[in-house]
């Protein structure tokens, strides 16, 4: 927890000879100017001031003060969270699109600024930052709720690498999914699907453009963002071992989520048959869309070569798993992962193979997350694969 400042006394206060204190008897105002550096070429003193009409709340915000200073902290006097946000828009959004540059200054101008604007940088609270929440929950989307205080976020983060503020409020106040602060209710528990939920899903899908990205998302384990963002050419069919090459995602800056995220895995005979039919399929819908094809190189696209999203994935998913027989509504495509991580584990897969086949930092992520029990042998995925879904295809 960060240390509450004691009150300086007067006898502390005499001997920095940085800071004056006195009382403004015109403005009946406790003043302190405290001297910070000394302009090279003006000789000038730059000057941090600190007021109040009270004498207790004069010396708590002048020890504050200082206690930021000797942090490294040094924040111009009324610079405010609207100061802060203009700062960001204009000094960080040099390499973004006019598009994107548009839509953040919309938003900030629109939803951060006319709420928060009046709160000095230094002061603002977390309490303030929630408060702000809520009365914007009732206006916007959870995503543009989000969004907004990402955007807050990321412009109290640049002031912190200025040093001009000691903590990130808003990086304390985030939000799930669904608009609410984390922590408030648990999330929906993820689940996987038995081996005969598994095999039925694969048929339902048999003949469409989704049969590999289920068939690939199964076998390897790939999270649903690593698969939207693969390329042809981190694929290798024709060779002795055939490879899937993991190194990219479709989150903000392209990489994937950990850096043991990035590996390569063996592909079982029935992802390579699968992928082989896709990519004729891919073949047929490029000459069909002519001139609108949009060349991204990606295994899975849309009809017209574009990257998909998570909603097309969702919406395509829910008519197979209707198609299959099961609950549309209680399946997404992360539990294509989880379902991965159970076949392999009921068939005996070691928890320290599935850490490393999932891309995790060790196995306690692994354990917690995916598996309910502890199987002691250590086997290749994709020959358990090949065993393990062997009646399909």
């Amino acid at each position: 927890m960060p240390r509450t400042p004691r009150k300086p006394t007067r006898a502390a206060l005499t001997e920095r000879s940085d800071v004056s204190v006195y009382f403004d008897r015109a403005k009946k105002l406790w003043r302190a100017e405290i001297r910070l550096r000394q302009d090279p070429h003006t000789g000038r003193w730059r000057v941090k001031k600190v007021s109040s009409k009270n004498k207790n709340t004069f010396y708590d915000k002048l020890s504050t003060t200082l206690d930021e200073l000797d942090q490294g902290v040094d924040s111009p006097a009324h610079f405010t969270v609207a100061d802060c946000v203009a700062e960001f828009l204009r000094d960080q959004l040099s390499d973004v699109g006019p598009n994107t540059r548009d839509n953040y200054t919309r938003l900030a101008r629109t939803h951060i600024t006319p709420y928060l604007d009046r709160h000095l940088l230094t002061q603002l609270r977390v309490a303030d930052v929630l408060a702000w929440l809520r009365g914007r929950k009732k206006q916007l989307s959870s995503r543009t709720l989000r969004l907004v205080l990402s955007l807050l976020e990321r412009a109290i983060r640049y002031a912190q690498v200025q040093e001009m503020v000691s903590r990130n409020v808003a990086e304390l106040a985030r939000l799930d999914q669904r608009g609410r602060l984390k922590g408030d209710r648990p999330g929906r528990p993820s689940k996987s699907m038995t081996l005969d939920q598994a095999v039925a899903v694969l048929k339902a899908a048999e003949g469409t453009r989704w049969y590999a990205y289920l068939v690939t998302s199964i076998v390897t384990g790939a999270r649903t963002e690593e698969i939207r963002a693969l390329r042809w050419g981190q694929i290798e069919t024709a060779g002795e071992v055939p490879t899937i090459h993991v190194w990219a995602s479709v989150r903000e800056g392209g990489d994937t989520k950990t850096h043991r995220s990035r590996r390569s895995l063996e592909l079982p005979a029935l992802a390579v048959k699968a992928i082989g039919a896709h990519r004729a399929m891919q073949a047929r819908e490029r000459l069909a869309a002519a001139e609108l094809w949009k060349d991204h190189d990606l295994v899975f696209c849309t009809r017209t070569g574009s990257p998909l999203d998570r909603h097309n994935v969702l919406r395509e998913l829910r008519t197979i798993m209707r198609k299959a027989g099961l609950n549309d509504k209680e399946w997404t495509a992360r539990e294509l992962r989880h379902t991965f991580v159970s076949l392999l584990s009921d068939h005996e897969v070691s928890i320290e193979e599935i850490s490393l086949l999932v891309g995790h930092n060790g196995t306690d992520t692994t354990e917690r997350v995916y598996r309910h029990q502890l199987r002691p042998v250590r086997r290749s995925a994709a020959r358990a694969m090949d065993d393990i879904l062997n009646d399909v295809g």
